[in-house]
């Protein structure tokens, strides 16, 4: 499976050069947790709201400030031919919980941790399905022969 499967909307970015009140407000208008931080649409960094919270208002930072001051700029993103194999490697290899997927120079979506759990549960849920009508429904091979009469 492709991971971008996965990828359940559109990606929500804001500019380098955004100030942290904006792009708090564009956290809450979008209703999501994390940005994907970019210049001129190619992506440089991340944020997210708990980055809002301890880098920023714990520290006392005004919210005036850039918010690439603020982001992670160790940005880890995937290609959105990767296998969803690959993002649990990265999810696994550099403890990050939302993987930007992209196309070239391109934010096409986020893969979130979260995401690949609703995913997984999904699979497992129809697998059951299919495990419990084979129990509960024995198909006619796996039948016991009727007894046989005693003379």
């Amino acid at each position: 499976m492709k991971i971008t499967d996965l990828v359940i909307r559109e990606p929500v970015v804001v500019e380098r050069d955004a100030t942290i009140a904006e792009t708090a407000a564009l956290m809450v208008s979008s209703g999501v947790g994390a940005l994907v931080v970019v210049e001129h649409g190619r992506p440089v960094g991340m944020v997210t709201d708990r980055d809002l919270v301890t880098r920023c208002l714990a520290k006392g930072v005004p919210t005036d400030g850039r918010v690439d001051a603020v982001m992670s700029m160790d940005l880890v993103a995937l290609d959105g031919d990767a296998e969803v194999e690959d993002v649990m490697h990265a999810f696994r290899q550099h403890a990050v919980r939302r993987v930007p997927v992209v196309d070239g120079d391109r934010v096409v979506g986020i893969v979130s941790l979260d995401d690949m759990v609703v995913s997984v549960a999904s699979e497992i849920a129809d697998v059951s399905k299919v495990l419990a009508a084979q129990i509960m429904f024995p198909h006619a091979g796996d039948e016991a022969p009727p007894p046989v009469p005693s003379a």
